[in-house]
């Protein structure tokens, strides 16, 4: 059964953007995957992927948007992090609210839009948080890992993208 879009998005639950923190599994290891931005706003800035809703779409529907344009890929695995970063965007005047979701891909080469992105790396836990700029995308890199890699990702913030 396909969910009602608009009660997806209830009145007084904005969001501005989605951020997705992709994982690739290397037998007992994760990488994380950061593309390096190529578009005039935070040019050289290494980040998730990240992206705004079309229309009325939903954050879900958002994120899968995002990280196909981004990157290629079709999560195997997709994840509610429970988190969200929330800061003042200085551009618009406001505060933006991003809520965060954890991709699961199983391969490893990524298709990058190159009106945003000119380069990306597959990186471990360290090399990923010494490479982020800004403090909440931080917090939550670390969150996912400790929720979602050293741990079992828990089941009820598994998102089933075939009932969109």
């Amino acid at each position: 059964m396909k969910r009602d879009r608009d009660a997806m998005r209830p009145p007084g639950a904005p969001f501005t953007a989605v951020s997705a923190w992709v994982v690739r599994r290397e037998g007992a290891k994760a990488r994380y995957l950061l593309l390096r931005r190529s578009a005039e706003y935070l040019k050289g800035n290494w980040q998730m992927v990240v992206g705004r809703p079309d229309g009325r779409e939903c954050a879900v529907e958002t994120v899968l948007r995002e990280i196909r344009e981004e990157t290629g890929f079709h999560p195997a695995a997709l994840y509610n992090s429970a988190e969200a970063e929330v800061f003042y965007e200085a551009r618009s005047g406001g505060v933006a609210v991003v809520p965060a979701f954890v991709a699961f891909v199983d391969r490893k080469e990524v298709t990058l839009s190159p009106d945003e992105h000119d380069a990306y790396e597959w990186l471990s836990f360290e090399e990923a948080l010494g490479r982020l700029e800004f403090p909440q995308q931080k917090r939550i890199l670390r969150s996912v890992h400790e929720n979602f890699v050293l741990s079992e990702p828990n089941e009820r913030l598994r998102i089933d993208t075939d009932a969109l």
